[in-house]
């Protein structure tokens, strides 16, 4: 037999050997396709008898690859955002954990929690133009902002690479074209480590359902499922991102913990 027939044959058996394993990928692909609709209907008939609508498009596939942080106190990021809100300020350390920066333009308060509470007077050209500023600068996204002859509130929450920190939103009010406040949390720049494996959201909303039946909070309908962080404060640690399956309601916001599977409701 000479060396191109066996050529011929060895490419012949790669072929069909490549083809089978295709065959294979395939059919691996097409009963987890079935497996998942499976359960998907199942958990919709589950929330159905419990007289709350779950439509199946609203039910993430897959975990929840986020790992928890705790980002670092960081002075001078606080400080540099301060100077954004009110102007350049003095800085003083007031105790129990609480910064102080001031000037004639008012003051911004700063806990090691991250609560932020400032008030002041300051004229603002372009509300729009600055709110956006100070969102991209320090880490937030604008959620909504609603403005009308230089007055109203402009609102955004911190971003992690992929993901919300749901409960960590910065609120601007305007009065005329001035700021007259900013309240909510500040989290200053931080890395997300090794990313993790959390539950996935069929099972956060199991934990979800079986925490609806147990406590008696009523709802009648799933509005929205999603992956992110929730802003913590513990004893050992002044700040720490917890990742977290935020389920909306008709009624409230829930969070389940994507770690223990615990389930609190937005306070």
């Amino acid at each position: 037999m000479n060396g191109s027939r066996i050529k011929n044959i060895v490419i012949v058996i790669l072929a069909l050997t490549n083809a089978f394993l295709l065959v294979l990928l395939f059919s691996r692909h097409v009963q987890e396709y079935a497996a998942w609709n499976r359960t998907v209907t199942e958990l919709v008939q589950l929330y159905a008898a419990s007289d709350i609508t779950l439509e199946a498009d609203r039910i993430p596939e897959g975990m929840l690859r986020l790992s928890a942080v705790e980002p670092v106190r960081d002075l001078a990021a606080e400080a540099a955002f301060a100077e954004a809100v009110i102007g350049v300020c003095g800085m003083e350390d007031v105790g129990g954990g609480i910064y102080r920066y001031a000037n004639d333009a008012g003051q911004c308060l700063i806990r090691s929690s991250g609560a932020v509470e400032a008030v002041l007077d300051r004229a603002v050209d372009d509300p729009e133009a600055y709110y956006e500023s100070l969102f991209s600068a320090h880490g937030y996204g604008a959620l909504y902002a609603s403005i009308n002859g230089g007055s109203g509130v402009a609102v955004a929450a911190r971003m992690m690479p992929g993901a919300t920190v749901f409960n960590a939103e910065l609120t601007l009010t305007y009065e005329e074209n001035r700021l007259v406040s900013v309240t909510g949390s500040f989290v200053p720049p931080a890395e997300a480590s090794e990313r993790g494996e959390g539950i996935d959201g069929i099972t956060a909303l199991v934990r979800f359902l079986d925490y609806s039946n147990l406590s008696g909070e009523v709802c009648t309908a799933v509005t929205d499922v999603r992956g992110g962080y929730l802003l913590q404060s513990t004893a050992s640690a002044s700040q720490r991102l917890i990742p977290v399956w935020r389920i909306t309601t008709d009624v409230s916001e829930y969070y389940v913990n994507a770690t223990n599977g615990e389930v609190t409701r937005e306070t």
